[in-house]
């Protein structure tokens, strides 16, 4: 008696009545595509008893009777599945002739001669890796439903075969069992028996209307057939066998006769695995390689349908983000120590689908993945002579890297779309930050089509942008896991990434964050030092910030007072403590261009300030400065080490192990209150209404400050003393004292007078003698100077319109000199002569909370450099 074999996890064969409706809906679907109207219904013909006219052959007896399918006849005998095609069913078959057969036994992978050599197993790869369980003619395989059931035509390329999951089965001998971390546990043992995958095998067919509808072309096809192929409009094939007489029609279903025998795929980690020239990427896909144990009923029934008595059964997978049903195969599983060991995924997962508002099966159908795989020759070359020369320096061999590191390496040659990574499309694949791959034909050495996607081997290793770019020390060094973990919360590595501009990137490591002067509490009688810290048990919120107040005596940081802990999901800048100081030090500690370039003084992506002095001097004598290390209220911080990232990358990192770059917590207003030289200018800027504690009613001020700075960074030019003087004894500027003694219509007349003064003083964009101040400026003078004009504070009403009034700046490319001219036609310059009256940093801070002493959030910041200059600006003389 036939034994029936399980399917999917309880698999059994379908019901007599399954076949009977599906052998009517043949009926209806064939008379339809005949021309025939009306409905028709089971009850018309009984198909079990009788045969409609016409329909006198089925699968089994067409088959038999050409006298040229003997091997596939002998297929279905010997399977027992004769009754199933010769009575029952809805079936396709694509089957092969004996000529076909003779060249399969001629040349294989199997390394069988004859028939007589096949396994059942074999066999059954055979008839039902060839079968699909429904009737379809070809230019409907590549149909799909849409949310209707309405059928969309050239949008399948997949379809699952008749296999079961247990044809997947493999005897994994001592000799195969990998050597990596997940598998200890079983070395020694003489054998195991493993589901590579215990879901269905799909088989892949290539019809017109599909790579017509997806635009794959027939030398993107040829490509994928290693060029052994000549593909014209109109063919079709069959895991790469070409269909050469289609949707011959029987009573129960269709058979095509193939140019090949057509054998199921495997999926692309069994390909990769089996290659002698991917050995070392096969290595280093199975440490994300686990068993895991498919329980005593599934033992039991493998054993029931197989005839075995094996003690235990496993099925292969990988730890991945999405794997069967698309759902992740993660670190919750209880082997899992390390975090980040997840592929993007699965590599062996049989029905791979993208995620799509469509049904996983659906999904299925229509597309499958890539893996960029390198050749044992090329991964060698990059290990030992390329950019992964500065791995092996970092971790010795690659069973050294870590999971975080290595996972940006997988994930950057693990691609989700074959159908957008034909060689016509080449160009638009983009890596990891959005830039093209640069992935030519002439990079990939062979194509290995599998069950799930399409393996490239390549002659070239294609590496995460985050390996070439300042983002890498992160990535390799365990010390600067929070600084990492920042970057990926905030989705940082986007603009870190990005290869099309040069960046300095200052990087504290964890020990650095430890010596964090917190500015929020600049507006507190006592200030505080956060300490960043780093968990890996903590998922998803490992990083956590303790508080210690700083004794002001000592500048001694005391014992923890509290903890501010980050939240999970979504980040909120304005409620996560510990995520909004994390990107207000990334965005202080990236300098977009060269910090080596010759300049004292730079901005950064923040808008803050910086200075690097001792560069020629390189690791250990380089140094760094905020504002706050400018101002001298914290000691400059060392470079320890320099990453140089510029040769096909993005810039150089500089690696902080003393402290992280800090703000400074003088405001422009404080500062102006610490020299005597700026005395008169401080005084209007006293009685007028620019000072704020509070900026839009409800954000407090870190101390008093200027009310028109709104997040971004900025110059305030304050003329001499003697210069203000002359103003007012000419009586072209009026003081607080005039206005308090002025009739209220003069009053308010000089008030809008001091204002404007006031106002044209103030100039968007911060520029710095010995500063790059290059940024923006686009127009030179006949001496090379680069000009550039800026907008004030002071917004003029000019007829109709209101217009922010503009100084034109001056600056050689090195910043030695500034020099600004006003709307009057006077020039003045930075009195660079004047020690400590110049490039004076001041950083004012606002907090979410309305209280300053209450402060736990930065809302915003601004950055201002004052200088003083040689005379007054005006707009009019």
């Amino acid at each position: 008696m036939k034994t029936k074999r399980p399917l999917d996890l309880k698999w059994s064969l379908a019901k007599q009545d399954f076949w009977k409706r599906s052998r009517c809906q043949l009926l209806a679907m064939s008379l339809a595509l005949a021309g025939a109207g009306g409905f028709v219904s089971c009850s018309e013909y009984d198909l079990d008893e009788k045969t409609p006219a016409g329909w006198d052959r089925s699968i089994y007896s067409w088959l038999d009777e050409q006298g040229d399918f003997t091997n596939m006849v002998r297929l279905i005998n010997d399977l027992n599945y004769r009754d199933v095609l010769a009575k029952t069913g809805s079936k396709t078959l694509f089957a092969a002739d004996d000529a076909a057969f003779a060249r399969f036994f001629q040349n294989n992978s199997w390394g069988v001669k004859s028939y007589d050599d096949l396994t059942i197993a074999q066999k059954r790869k055979l008839l039902f890796g060839a079968m699909i369980n429904n009737s379809y003619q070809v230019q409907a395989l590549s149909s799909t439903p849409n949310t209707s059931g309405a059928p969309v035509e050239g949008d399948a390329m997949r379809r699952n075969s008749a296999l079961e999951p247990f044809d997947n089965a493999q005897l994994m001998t001592k000799a195969n069992i990998p050597n990596a971390d997940y598998w200890h546990m079983y070395q020694g043992r003489d054998s195991l028996v493993v589901l590579h995958d215990a879901t269905a095998t799909p088989m892949i067919h290539f019809i017109e209307s599909h790579m017509a509808n997806k635009k794959i072309t027939n030398d993107d096809y040829d490509f994928l057939y290693n060029y052994t192929t000549h593909r014209k409009s109109g063919d079709a094939s069959i895991n790469g066998a070409q269909i050469v007489d289609q949707n011959i029609r029987c009573l129960n279903g269709f058979v095509n006769r193939m140019s090949e025998v057509v054998t199921p795929l495997p999926n692309m980690a069994d390909i990769i695995m089996s290659k002698p020239n991917t050995t070392q990427f096969a290595h280093l896909l199975n440490r994300y390689s686990v068993l895991e144990w498919l329980g005593d009923d599934m033992k039991d029934s493998y054993n029931a349908s197989q005839g075995t008595n094996i003690d235990s059964l496993y099925e292969l997978r990988y730890f991945s983000e999405r794997s069967r049903e698309g759902r992740s195969f993660t670190s919750s599983y209880e082997q899992v120590s390390e975090a980040n060991g997840e592929l993007p995924f699965d590599p062996g997962w049989n029905g791979y689908f993208i995620p799509t508002n469509t049904t996983g099966g659906t999904a299925m159908q229509q597309d499958m993945a890539v893996m960029l795989v390198p050749s044992d020759e090329a991964l060698n070359e990059y290990w030992q002579n390329g950019a992964g020369a500065a791995l092996r320096k970092s971790f010795g061999s690659w069973d050294n890297v870590p999971y975080s590191t290595l996972t940006e390496f997988m994930s950057a040659n693990m691609l989700p779309s074959l159908v957008s990574s034909v060689p016509s499309k080449f160009q638009f694949i983009l890596n990891d930050a959005a830039d093209p791959l640069g992935i030519t034909k002439e990079h990939v050495d062979s194509v290995w089509l599998a069950c799930n996607g399409a393996v490239y081997l390549t002659n070239h290793v294609f590496t995460p942008t985050s390996f070439v770019s300042v983002m890498y020390p992160t990535v390799v060094d365990p010390s600067m896991s929070i600084m990492l973990w920042a970057i990926k919360k905030l989705n940082y590595q986007a603009f870190l990434n990005s290869l099309n501009s040069r960046y300095s990137f200052f990087l504290p490591s964890n020990n650095a964050l430890l010596e964090y002067v917190d500015p929020c509490s600049y507006g507190k009688p006592q200030r505080q030092l956060l300490r960043f810290h780093y968990n890996p048990d903590l998922k998803g919120t490992e990083v956590y910030a303790s508080i210690h107040n700083i004794d002001p005596e000592t500048g001694v940081a005391g014992d923890s007072i509290g903890v501010y802990k980050s939240s999970s999901g979504t980040p909120r800048l304005n409620t996560d403590a510990v995520l909004n100081r994390l990107y207000d030090i990334l965005d202080d500690h990236v300098v977009i261009g060269d910090v080596e370039d010759g300049h004292e003084y730079y901005r950064t992506k923040g808008g803050s300030i910086l200075r690097v002095r001792n560069v020629s001097e390189g690791a250990n004598g380089m140094l760094v400065e905020g504002t706050r290390q400018i101002n001298g209220e914290s000691p400059s911080v060392h470079i320890s080490y320099i990453y140089n990232q510029t040769e096909g990358g993005n810039g150089k990192s500089y690696i902080l192990e003393e402290s992280p770059i800090l703000g400074a917590r003088q405001t422009v207003f404080n500062i102006l209150g610490q020299h005597s030289e700026f005395s008169r200018f401080r005084e209007l800027l006293h009685g007028s209404d620019l000072l704020e504690t509070k900026h839009d009613t409800k954000y407090a001020c870190s101390d008093t400050c200027i009310s028109t700075f709104n997040n971004f960074h900025y110059t305030v030019y304050v003329p001499t003393n003697e210069s203000i003087d002359q103003l007012i004894a000419a009586g072209k500027l009026h003081t607080w004292d005039d206005v308090a003694m002025a009739s209220p219509t003069d009053s308010a007349a000089y008030t809008a007078e001091i204002d404007a003064f006031l106002r044209y003083h103030i100039q968007d964009n911060a520029v710095m003698i010995n500063g790059d101040n290059t940024t923006g400026m686009d127009d030179f003078d006949a001496s090379g100077n680069f000009v550039t004009p800026y907008e004030t504070a002071y917004l003029a009403t000019e007829g109709d319109s209101k217009i922010f009034k503009k100084l034109n700046v001056k600056t050689d490319k090195m910043g030695s000199q500034i020099y600004i001219s006003d709307e009057a036609g006077n020039t003045r310059r930075v009195m660079t002569e004047k020690t400590g009256l110049f490039n004076l940093m001041a950083r004012e801070y606002t907090y979410e909370q309305s209280e300053k002493s209450s402060a736990t959030h930065i809302h915003n910041s601004s950055s201002a450099v004052i200088h003083l200059i040689d005379g007054p600006l005006l707009i009019k003389n």
